[in-house]
């Protein structure tokens, strides 16, 4: 045995069965100084880049809210109505990111060691507790720190919106980022001390608790649109922790929380209790869970560094399906044209999670299209963009089954069509399943008396996106020439270069097609020419499209 655990037989007190577990931290203290004066100097380098960002981006914004709450002049309706749907909205928000992170827990929880220790330190007879417990006092004070930050800052622009105090909004509000950063610390920890039972049925339950959430968003919905009614204001904020702790920001913005007293300390007394849980767990976390999120967590952050984004969304384990579920099968085709559609379908219906994301994505881009002319005139571009980001991003979620194609080409290479065939036929599914989409959110909002030309210009634009998604799809690993970049005298072009490389296929897409939504959103017809320029350009995306799969699967 090391010197460094050999103890006397003879001692037998608790603080003796100590002392080995001591002298490996003190020399592990005194080894590892080195490496902790670098993480020291990464981590201020971090804090510097973020703190320019944060002044380039948040301050003005900061100063318009406090120009504003120093004024008393009269907010905008939109803002009355964010603030009037607080007691419902930040309570959800609160949920969501609580979920979030639970589900991200499962591959990088907020205990997470490096490869040596996992690999020796804890094979060892020693203390786990000494050994693990200040790395989860450093990821949640971190997540606290992040959760106090974003919110003091929500506060303090919710502040601008009337004459509420700023010291009240922006304390309550930072209240309400630490309260989130702690229940996010604590669940993460259960997470994966039950490691081995998330694994196994997590996909059922994660699915649970998305379709729940799904049930509390619209709720919420309902009721923010019938005006906040007191029911749902008091449903959500005595809800649980989530809405406990939202209660003093609903209080300082003059909001319905008469007993915000109560649900503050509601709140305290069920952080005090997570923290308690999360400490007491935290030993008990097993080694294969630490060596599963270690192992991930190295691979995932060489995949950044590499921007391979790609290589690093591969490395996230997944959940496993519940045995007793079967297998979705489709019958099989009768013609052989028709094998590649079959296939993708079947993906498709087997990962019902892509599916899920893309009617939302959809949804959004419908919504956003028919709120398009309602909006002030010089926001209507940015809503437009943004409601074809989201139509690409449902397109990216039905391409799923040829991107997994180009991750493995032996998928492919007994099929008798050429890769430009292949991509064709790959964006036939995704094409028929985005049509059908925005087909029945057209008929609800014609249903609705609602309906916009807009919502034509979404169907126009399927091809053009669906190839986007595939170009996305296909374009393999990122050149090395890529990320050298050229010296300039604005500097290096790397950065600018890497981001076209990756976003190419959608900004394509979106350079073409933008220009016509805005116009139809400002005119209020959609004209034939129209129509042709965006079918030209899917026409174009398909070609572009084929030559990037011919380049990957077959160059």
């Amino acid at each position: 045995m090391s010197p460094l655990l050999r103890t006397p037989r003879s001692v037998t007190s608790p603080l003796a069965a100590d002392e080995p577990t001591a002298r490996v931290r003190a020399h592990l203290h005194e080894a590892r100084s080195a490496t902790r004066e670098e993480k020291r100097r990464s981590l201020a380098f971090t804090l510097y880049g973020i703190a320019l960002v944060g002044a380039f981006w948040g301050i003005p914004g900061l100063l318009a809210a406090a120009r504003a709450g120093h004024s008393g002049q009269r907010p905008s309706a939109a803002m009355t109505d964010v603030v009037t749907s607080l007691p419902v909205t930040f309570p959800v928000v609160l949920l969501l990111v609580l979920l979030g992170m639970a589900r991200a827990a499962v591959w990088r929880g907020p205990v997470l060691v490096d490869q040596p220790t996992v690999s020796w330190l804890l094979r060892t007879p020693v203390r786990r507790g000494p050994l693990l417990l200040p790395r989860l006092a450093a990821s949640a004070g971190t997540t606290a720190a992040v959760g106090l930050a974003l919110g003091a800052a929500t506060g303090f622009l919710l502040y601008g919106s009337g004459p509420h105090p700023w010291p009240a909004a922006t304390l309550a509000g930072a209240w309400a980022g630490v309260a989130a950063g702690v229940m996010t610390s604590a669940v993460g920890v259960c997470v994966e001390r039950y490691d081995r039972h998330v694994l196994r049925h997590g996909a059922r339950l994660f699915a649970l608790a998305w379709t729940a959430l799904a049930v509390v968003v619209a709720v919420a919905a309902l009721a923010v649109s019938r005006g906040t009614p007191a029911w749902s204001a008091g449903l959500f904020l005595w809800s649980g922790p989530w809405g406990w702790s939202a209660q003093p920001l609903v209080a300082a913005m003059g909001g319905p929380a008469p007993w915000w007293g109560l649900g503050a300390a509601l709140s305290v007394a069920s952080l005090a209790a997570l923290a308690l849980l999360a400490v007491r767990e935290t030993p008990l976390i097993p080694v294969g869970a630490l060596r599963r999120r270690a192992t991930v967590a190295s691979a995932v952050a060489t995949s950044l560094v590499m921007l391979d984004l790609r290589q690093a969304r591969a490395g996230l384990p997944s959940l496993q399906e519940s045995r007793s579920r079967p297998a979705v099968r489709l019958p099989p085709p009768r013609h052989p044209r028709l094998l590649v559609p079959w296939r993708d379908a079947t993906a498709l219906l087997r990962a019902t999670g892509r599916l899920g994301w893309a009617a939302v994505w959809t949804t959004t881009a419908v919504a956003l299209t028919v709120t398009a002319p309602q909006v002030r005139e010089d926001a209507r571009e940015l809503v437009c963009v943004v409601a074809f980001v989201a139509q690409y991003l449902a397109a990216a979620q039905l391409t799923e089954p040829a991107r997994l194609e180009s991750d493995d080409v032996r998928r492919s290479a007994g099929l008798p069509w050429t890769a430009r065939q292949l991509a064709l036929w790959h964006a036939l599914v995704p094409a028929v399943l985005l049509c059908a989409g925005l087909g029945i959110g057209a008929a609800v909002c014609a249903s609705a008396g609602v309906a916009r030309p807009g919502l034509a210009v979404l169907v126009g634009a399927v091809p053009a996106f669906v190839a986007a998604a595939l170009v996305s799809s296909y374009r393999g690993v990122i050149p090395a020439h890529i990320l050298v970049g050229t010296q300039t005298p604005m500097g290096s072009t790397a950065p600018v270069q890497t981001f076209v490389w990756y976003l190419r296929g959608p900004l394509a897409a979106l350079i073409v097609t933008v220009p016509v939504l805005v116009s139809v959103v400002h005119d209020g017809t959609y004209s034939p020419l129209r129509l042709v320029v965006q079918l030209a350009a899917g026409a174009g995306g398909l070609w572009w499209a084929g030559r990037t799969a011919h380049r990957l699967l077959r160059g």
